[in-house]
């Protein structure tokens, strides 16, 4: 004996929906505008160290932040963290490993150049990170 089922499919799930060909095309186009203002105003300068002039106004107790006067700001002893430990002495030799001479705890009056990498951080993050720094004093 032999039975044969049949599977119908319900009338709304046959049916065929027409979209007018500029209406793809038009979300085509809307999802490329999305994407690149996206790309642009989420990618502006991140990861890009901007490298300073300056003189150093505070040392903290560890070395891990300091204030910073950069040459020709009105923000005056401005606080930066203080990431990572490559630096480079007055005279040009490229150190790793070590705190930098030139940011020992409390001193301050040193000329610096640093490498600063803009965060914009919010809240309780930091928005400037030195990643690089040569002591020029």
């Amino acid at each position: 004996m032999s039975t044969k089922s049949s599977l119908q499919m319900p009338s709304v799930l046959t049916r065929t929906l027409r979209v007018p060909l500029w209406t793809s095309g038009l979300a085509l186009a809307l999802g490329l505008m999305i994407g690149a203002a996206t790309a642009t105003f989420g990618a502006s300068d991140r990861g890009v160290p901007r490298v300073v002039q300056g003189t150093i106004t505070a040392v903290n107790s560890d070395g891990t932040a300091i204030g910073f006067t950069e040459d020709g700001s009105d923000r005056e002893g401005e606080g930066i963290l203080v990431a990572g430990d490559s630096w480079t002495d007055r005279k040009g030799a490229n150190f790793g490993g070590t705190p930098p001479t030139c940011l020992a705890p409390g001193s301050y009056g040193q000329r610096v150049e640093l490498a600063i990498l803009d965060l914009q951080g919010h809240g309780n993050w930091p928005d400037k990170l030195v990643v690089w720094v040569h002591c020029l004093s």
